[in-house]
């Protein structure tokens, strides 16, 4: 009896130890666990490792005891309590190594061989006449890259799945951030700040346990060939994939994210509801978000649409393009305003259900 005690013990604390670290990791979105539980394990994970610690101590006074396991094996068991902890709050960061403060940039003639014929969007950040490009082939890997500009830091955060580049001022009112990678939730990366203790959805950029909300800034999307043009004197990030794991990496999501970005092809993740049939799930909008109201732009009508003015809440805003290149501004100032440029429809209205469509 005291065995089959034992071993149900023993099998519980291994179950919830790696159940633990599957939730903090990909799989976890594999098997479409709760968005909720991935941030409450996150937030209060201090408690849930103490908790599994006693559990952990309990079990090696009952095998003294009760003479059940040998020390060797219990040793073994305790490793692998602690490298589930080590996974569950260290394995994203260690696999996807922001680069908030050590980002490398290039100038745009020695940058030109290291962006990919097969990926040549750009994301380009105009700051008065300092501007900055960076290609999605090396922001895909350390998902944020930052910066210094007039005393101030600014980073550029990109997720895979949902194919989107967001800018930000890193100091959102708490202080210096050290941006992370948390995980996914509904195929788009949540940061976490080891800072401040607190996680941030790059979608909506909004603190998940205070109530601070990044200052988000435009960025343009681009091809390459334009880009290079038009800014000749851009610095370009470039992300040096010196890492053995850098090249396994991008093998083995290459695939996966041309499923992604492919219509017709299910979202990686099982994670979406996908009921706002509109627009294909997949169409790479272009969406805004004020803060009273939020749009998606579909991008034919976006580019056939060159001086097109609407409202938006309080806003009244204005498409700019030259039939590829897209810019949303204010119709009152002439300033642009910050875009989801990119990012699928599917999970655009899946943080953004109330949306308006504009076809």
């Amino acid at each position: 009896m005291k065995k089959v005690i034992f071993n149900t013990y023993a099998l519980v604390l291994a179950g919830v130890a790696i159940f633990c670290a599957v939730l903090m990791t990909e799989p976890g979105q594999s098997l479409n666990l709760p968005r909720d539980m991935t941030l409450g394990y996150y937030q209060h994970a201090g408690i849930f490792m103490l908790l599994q610690l006693v559990a952990l101590g309990g079990l090696w006074y009952l095998s003294e005891k009760w003479k059940m396991w040998g020390r060797i094996r219990m040793g073994l068991a305790t490793m692998g309590v602690f490298f589930t902890f080590w996974a569950s709050m260290h394995a994203m960061p260690l696999a996807f190594p922001t680069e908030q403060f050590n980002a490398e940039f290039v100038t745009v003639e020695e940058a030109d061989m290291f962006i990919p014929e097969e990926d040549q969007r750009v994301y380009v950040v105009e700051q008065g006449d300092e501007v900055r490009i960076f290609p999605r082939y090396h922001v895909q890997v350390p998902h944020v890259a930052g910066w210094e500009h007039d005393d101030n830091e600014y980073a550029i955060t990109f997720c895979g799945l949902s194919n989107l580049a967001m800018v930000i001022e890193t100091d959102y009112g708490l202080g210096e951030a050290n941006l992370q990678v948390l995980g996914q939730t509904h195929n788009n990366l949540v940061f976490k700040d080891v800072n401040n203790g607190t996680a941030i959805q790059q979608i909506t950029m909004q603190s998940e346990f205070t109530d601070h909300s990044t200052v988000v800034l435009p960025n343009t999307q681009m091809d390459w060939q334009d880009a290079k043009k038009q800014y000749p004197d851009a610095k370009v990030y470039i992300y040096g994939m010196e890492r053995f794991i850098d090249g396994l990496l991008l093998a083995v999501f290459e695939e996966p994210l041309k499923m992604q970005r492919s219509q017709g092809e299910p979202f990686v993740f099982p994670t979406l509801d996908l009921q706002d049939t509109r627009m294909d799930v997949k169409t790479e909008i272009f969406g805004y978000d004020n803060g009273e109201a939020q749009i998606a732009i579909d991008p034919d009508f976006a580019r056939s649409n060159d001086g097109y003015e609407f409202e938006l809440g309080s806003e009244t805003l204005r498409i700019e393009t030259d039939g590829k290149v897209v810019r949303l501004v204010d119709a009152t100032t002439g300033e642009q305003v910050p875009t989801h440029n990119g990012v699928h429809f599917g999970i655009w209205s899946q943080f953004f259900e109330n949306s308006e469509v504009l076809m």
